[in-house]
């Protein structure tokens, strides 16, 4: 396990139907759920802790990044015009995550550990696999992230995602996210992807329907594999994608 400070670390769903949503990614991912507290629950794939799921009013994916002085960030953060949503959410054993808002509506988690480091499932069907922005604005984008997290950023063309390419955030040589600008016809909204790694994406997405989501998007990303978004029953979008084999 290794979670650098400034890597994506971990993933909550944020959901005001645990007991469905333990039923929906069990059967899709084979993870089963252990509850921590009235609010809080560890997803985990045999015995290996992959993401977290947290009660609340709202139903979303949410990516969290690992930080280290979390006031230093929330500094940088604010002057480059994102927003704390509220108070920071303290889980007993596990976490401090702290929300944050880009003026595009993205939300991501800041991480503060208190006994978990991060995923402990890094590769394999069901582990956390990639974070990725979808941004109406690549250049502001990069620029407002690059000054939060000092990370560096890379553009490539090798996904053949469209003419305005790819961009790597990196710490260090070490790729911790993507991002990339949609188009507006694309009927994308900014946000902090989530993707879990499958071994087979057709079976993954049809089983996803019959368990009462849906498929919304699938492509076949060159250098990478096959990618798509799905919807889980309570409307929350997730990202699945099975790696090319060597």
């Amino acid at each position: 396990m290794n979670h650098p400070v400034g890597s994506f670390c971990f993933a909550e769903l944020h959901t005001g139907d645990p007991e469905r949503m333990v039923r929906f990614y069990g059967a899709l991912f084979g993870w089963t759920a252990r509850q921590l507290s009235d609010t809080y629950w560890m997803f985990a794939a045999g015995s290996t802790d992959v993401v977290g799921m947290r009660r609340s009013s709202l139903h979303r994916w949410v990516a969290c990044l690992r930080v280290g002085d979390v006031e230093t960030i929330l500094s940088r953060a604010v002057d480059a015009g994102l927003a704390k949503i509220h108070g920071s959410i303290e889980t007993p054993g596990v976490a401090t995550v702290t929300l944050l808002l880009d003026p595009e509506g993205a939300v991501l988690g800041l991480w503060e550990s208190h006994g978990v480091e991060g995923t402990s499932l890094e590769t394999g069907p069901g582990s956390l696999w990639w974070v990725e922005l979808a941004t109406g604005d690549m250049e502001t984008a990069r620029r407002r992230y690059t000054s939060v997290f000092e990370w560096r950023a890379d553009h490539t063309m090798k996904f053949d995602n469209g003419p305005l390419g790819y961009t790597l955030f990196k710490v260090g040589d070490r790729s911790v996210a993507g991002a990339f600008q949609f188009e507006p016809e694309w009927g994308v909204r900014p946000a902090w992807q989530v993707y879990f790694e499958v071994s087979d994406f057709d079976a993954t997405a049809a089983r996803a329907c019959e368990l009462g989501g849906q498929m919304t998007f699938v492509r076949d990303a060159p250098n990478a594999g096959r990618i798509g978004v799905l919807e889980d029953p309570g409307g929350g979008l997730f990202c699945v994608g099975q790696p090319l084999t060597p």
